[in-house]
């Protein structure tokens, strides 16, 4: 076992140094492929020789847990259970702790239950097992047993505050809101210099329903401590359910210390985040005025804001600064491009295909610059060139939808070949099901309309999309499927939360997926009319 240990230790510390390095480019993403597949490929050949030995295959199980193979882990764990010796009983009762970590991702609680107990009667006095036990336990509903072993861990280390913190939700579960609040302020008390106390209290005030104290607490805890990331991480989630409230939170935060940049920079991520654009330009021209940040991401991001709002002409210069800082960055030449495109009259599509030129010099290959490409030839009736631009996109990721789906569309409308059309809607069904696969639009496109609709249904029932984009996207596709008066109601449900990209609502006629057909509705106007605020700068 002291070997397995050792040989962790190494892979710890390989895996630190590399989440050191800035993952910021693809050569950086194959380096750490790379790294992983020799890595794991040190395994494979010692089981190949070995196929019995244990300890090297509870190794690879860690591995493919940490890369996020689950399946993969639990097939070695179980079988490093079947094959360890009783005797050796620290291996067995690790590799019975990963699997009831790999069952617990998986939701699969009674097995869970089965190894923790298994391990417990191994070694009952570790206070891992126990607090898996406690955890479990509280997400099962069994409250009793959660607080005797969050107890348990509390006689052992009084001053456990991730204990406290269990104890405050059991509280919480059954309704005792003063002893809930009790122990997230003694763990407060017990540490107040670490960040995760008070992101804990947050927690449990979520689950009291205050949400506005639980956002200031979050941002109380950036205050503390040396890593902000874990805070700022927490709100930013926290945003996704309760936008008001972070909001409000941020805005507070700012009226008692206007000059911490953080605090605008977190507001305007957030708004961009839940596609509220309008009011993250707000922030961002903030920062900018009092040279709050000079980064080009900033103006990148300002130019963002000012072109799904329509304000082409100021996003042109913006996107010029961003681009004098960073004259590569590919996101923003085919922002510029975008920009471009509609900017003045419209239609300045050679200009535009010139910028993509210059980011092609950079990278031929990339995605985004490709998919604008294809959708400026196809509005200039240029088949074969988007063709070509869309075959390399499927060639790179032969999963890529956003690709299948205007490649079909192409094939379907414009080259009248319906059975390549077909093939590429039908290749769109094997690759996901959440919104962003958009395969309600290949359903429709197959003749498979009741399934579209539910796909849309269920899509928005699962809330997987921030800022009303779920419901716009739906709009689209009950527009396509004919539906008219339900995609106009999917755009006011969209307005509603707050989606702020004018260019997607009233100018966008990109295929494929557009609000073209939506623009006809007769009361289309009335509805944007009634929600200007969504594409209008306030303060």
């Amino acid at each position: 076992m002291t070997q397995i240990k050792y040989l962790f230790l190494s892979l710890a510390l390989l895996a630190c140094g590399w989440n050191a390095v800035a993952q910021t480019t693809d050569e950086d993403a194959a380096l750490k492929q790379k790294i992983n597949a020799a890595v794991m490929n040190v395994y494979d050949q010692q089981l190949e020789k070995e196929p019995g030995d244990y300890a090297t295959r509870f190794a690879r199980s860690y591995q493919y847990f940490y890369n996020g193979q689950i399946d993969e882990a639990l097939a070695d764990i179980t079988k490093t259970i079947t094959d360890c010796p009783e005797q050796d009983r620290e291996v067995l009762y690790d590799a019975l702790l990963l699997r009831a970590k790999i069952y617990d991702k998986k939701n699969e609680l009674d097995s869970e239950f089965a190894d923790l107990k298994r391990a417990f009667a191994i070694n009952s006095s570790n206070p891992n097992v126990i607090d898996m036990i406690a955890k479990l336990a509280l997400k099962r509903g069994d409250y009793a047993t959660a607080e005797t072993n969050f107890n348990a861990i509390l006689r052992m280390s009084p001053q456990n505050y991730d204990a406290l913190y269990g104890l405050a939700r059991v509280a919480a579960k059954t309704n005792d809101y003063a002893k809930a609040q009790e122990y997230c302020d003694r763990a407060v008390k017990l540490f107040p210099a670490e960040p995760q106390v008070y992101i804990n209290r947050a927690e449990v005030f979520i689950m009291l329903g205050q949400y506005k104290v639980a956002a200031q607490d979050i941002i109380l805890a950036m205050s503390v401590g040396n890593d902000e990331n874990k805070a700022i991480s927490a709100l930013v989630n926290m945003s996704d359910e309760h936008y008001d409230d972070v909001m409000n939170a941020l805005q507070n935060s700012i009226d008692n210390a206007p000059s911490v940049g953080t605090f605008y920079y977190l507001r305007y991520s957030i708004a961009m985040r839940q596609l509220h654009y309008s009011q993250a330009l707000r922030d961002l021209k903030q920062i900018i005025s009092k040279n709050i940040y000079d980064d080009y991401t900033i103006y990148a991001d300002a130019a963002r804001c000012q072109f799904e709002i329509g304000q082409f002409a100021p996003a042109l210069i913006n996107i010029d600064k961003a681009l004098a800082k960073n004259p590569s960055d590919i996101a923003s030449l085919v922002l510029k491009a975008r920009i471009i495109e509609h900017n003045g009259a419209g239609k300045n599509y050679d200009e535009a295909l010139g910028v993509l030129a210059r980011a092609s010099r950079i990278n031929a290959t990339d995605p985004s610059l490709l998919l604008t490409q294809a959708r400026i030839y196809l509005a200039q009736r240029k088949q074969p060139e988007a063709l070509e631009a869309l075959n390399k996109v499927i060639k790179a990721n032969p999963a890529n939808n956003e690709a299948l789906l205007l490649r079909g569309w192409v094939y379907k409308y414009r080259m009248r070949n319906a059975e390549a059309a077909l093939a590429d809607f039908g290749m769109m069904l094997k690759n996901g099901s959440d919104m962003t696969s958009l395969k309600g639009f290949a359903l429709h496109e197959l003749g498979r309309d009741d399934e579209a609709r539910k796909w849309a249904q269920d899509n928005i029932m699962q809330a997987s999309l921030p800022g009303g984009q779920a419901y716009a996207i739906a709009s689209s596709l009950l527009s396509d499927i004919g539906d008219n008066d339900q995609a106009l109601r999917y755009l006011e449900s969209a307005l509603a939360n707050g989606y702020g990209s004018l260019y997607e609502v009233c100018i966008s006629e990109d295929p494929y997926v557009n609000l073209k057909l939506v623009r006809r509705h007769p009361d289309f106007k009335t509805l944007v009319d009634r929600f200007t605020q969504n594409f209008t700068e306030h303060e």
